[in-house]
């Protein structure tokens, strides 16, 4: 999406959970495949498991387990989700990233696709909890990404507008949230127009194309 830098200036950060401010990739590999055998389904490999990484779990549902109903997928997820928490990895320079958006004066709120329980669960281990004004789950929306409900109710609880925020994702999901609701995205080891490879790179950046 082309912008016109005059147009906005930045007063919140909004970022994706999994995949940024922390790494869950192993986590739900191995939870996804637990679920399918659970349910009676065949598991898949890394590659069918990478093309979908970051879709909703209605989404996963309709694609990998057509039968089941979602809120026992979501049950499932939540019950056993801590069985493989040992295999998280918190980004190392998050903490780092966010208190010196904090130092800004950017408000900063974290919106995602996994449910409430496992999303508390992920911000506890992380101890990132102190830097998130607002968290945002499926379970807060009626639709989740890539439908832009998330970031729109984000931004009503930060009291900003759509055009006055950066959302940091690592998904086509989230791209496609973002240029469906009109905000600037930062890809996150995407090939965006604005993108990065490490949270170090997220203030140079947004100093270097936002007044802040």
């Amino acid at each position: 999406m082309k912008f016109n830098k005059k147009l906005f200036t930045i007063k919140a950060t909004l970022f994706d959970l999994d995949g940024v401010l922390v790494d869950t990739y192993k986590v739900w590999y191995r939870l996804f495949n637990q679920t399918l055998k659970h349910f009676g389904y065949k598991p898949i490999g890394l590659k069918t498991f990478s093309q979908n990484w970051g879709k909703s779990t209605e989404e996963d549902v309709r694609i990998f387990m057509p039968d089941v109903k979602i809120n026992d997928v979501v049950r499932y997820f939540s019950k056993n989700f801590l069985k493989f928490i040992k295999y998280m990895k918190i980004n190392p320079y998050a903490r780092r990233t966010l208190q010196n958006l904090k130092n800004f004066g950017l408000k900063i709120a974290c919106i995602t696709n996994s449910h409430r329980d496992i999303t508390r669960f992920e911000i506890q281990k992380s101890n990132l909890g102190e830097f998130l004004d607002v968290v945002i789950t499926a379970d807060d929306v009626k639709k989740p990404k890539p439908d832009p409900e998330m970031l729109f109710k984000a931004c009503k609880r930060l009291q900003v507008k759509i055009n006055e925020i950066v959302f940091i994702g690592d998904t086509p999901t989230d791209l496609m949230t973002a240029r469906r609701s009109k905000c600037i995205f930062i890809g996150y080891r995407m090939n965006t127009e604005l993108s990065i490879t490490s949270l170090t790179e997220l203030i140079p950046l947004i100093k270097k194309e936002f007044l802040i």
